[in-house]
């Protein structure tokens, strides 16, 4: 959720350091300026493509400690706490420093992929000790 509110202000943010809010504040449509480079509504999109680029290149040594190593709750536990650091960190998140937290945000997507990871490799050992029947059934 964290997520949702923050590509909205890194939006609003980029757009101010661009140059391309309103009198009033609104963002112009069509605004051609650019903030490092890339315009302000890329940016969110951008940060999701570092995100994804991260986990396509990290997942598979991580998948190996999960999977192959006595690591895997510790992978979670880390993987947790890190994202924890994040969120705390962005509750800072104002227009001197919306750029670092972008950086953060795409780094917090990574995590969050190690998170789930690490949460589903459980999924198999609770399956063998619970029973296939009562995995699969579902009551509602």
């Amino acid at each position: 959720m964290s997520n949702i509110f923050l590509s909205a202000s890194f939006l609003y943010l980029a757009s101010e350091s661009a140059g391309c809010l309103d009198a009033e504040d609104k963002p112009i449509e069509n605004c051609e300026n650019t903030v490092y480079g890339m315009k302000p509504a890329s940016l969110v999109a951008n940060c999701g493509v570092v995100s994804g680029v991260l986990s396509a290149l990290l997942m598979p040594p991580t998948g190996a400690i999960i999977d192959f190593t006595p690591h895997r709750r510790l992978t979670g536990m880390l993987s947790a706490l890190i994202l924890l650091l994040i969120q705390a960190a962005q509750i800072g998140t104002v227009s001197a420093t919306w750029f670092p937290m972008i950086i953060l945000q795409a780094i917090a997507g990574f995590f969050f992929q190690v998170q789930v990871l690490a949460t589903f490799a459980y999924l198999p050992e609770i399956a063998r000790s619970v029973g296939e029947k009562k995995m699969t059934v579902c009551k509602y």
